[in-house]
């Protein structure tokens, strides 16, 4: 038989080769690593790597690029922060102030001068 009789038509390569580098990619953003230490692991050529993620990305835009985006681009997302950290002061006789979120502005100037700083 000829190598012809088992080949497949165009379009279904196409389909593998663009499911097997979707699933690459997903592989690659997961990994951790960098472009070339991935593409170095799997054994791929680093300019089709990047080839196959440019060309996968403009088939599927992500959300910054949906139609009627006024200002298509970075999205800001809510961001909660910690408690807030203590403040330490160091005065010069050396003594050292450790503060906590939320104290008493009148008590730290009353401890500053008691301490031989000088008025806040």
């Amino acid at each position: 038989m000829s190598e012809s009789a088992f080949a497949l038509p165009e379009a279904t390569r196409r389909g593998r080769g663009r499911a097997a580098w979707a699933e690459r990619l997903a592989r690659f953003a997961q990994s951790g690593l960098s472009p070339i230490q991935f593409c170095a692991a799997e054994g791929l050529a680093l300019p089709s790597f990047y080839a196959w993620r440019r060309r996968l990305a403009a088939d599927n835009p992500g959300p910054a690029a949906r139609p009627g985006d006024a200002h298509p681009g970075p999205r800001l997302v809510p961001v909660s922060l910690g408690p807030a950290a203590a403040v330490e002061l160091v005065l010069p006789g050396g003594a050292v102030l450790r503060l906590g979120p939320g104290c008493d502005l009148a008590f730290v100037r009353a401890l500053i001068e008691a301490l031989g700083g000088a008025p806040c």
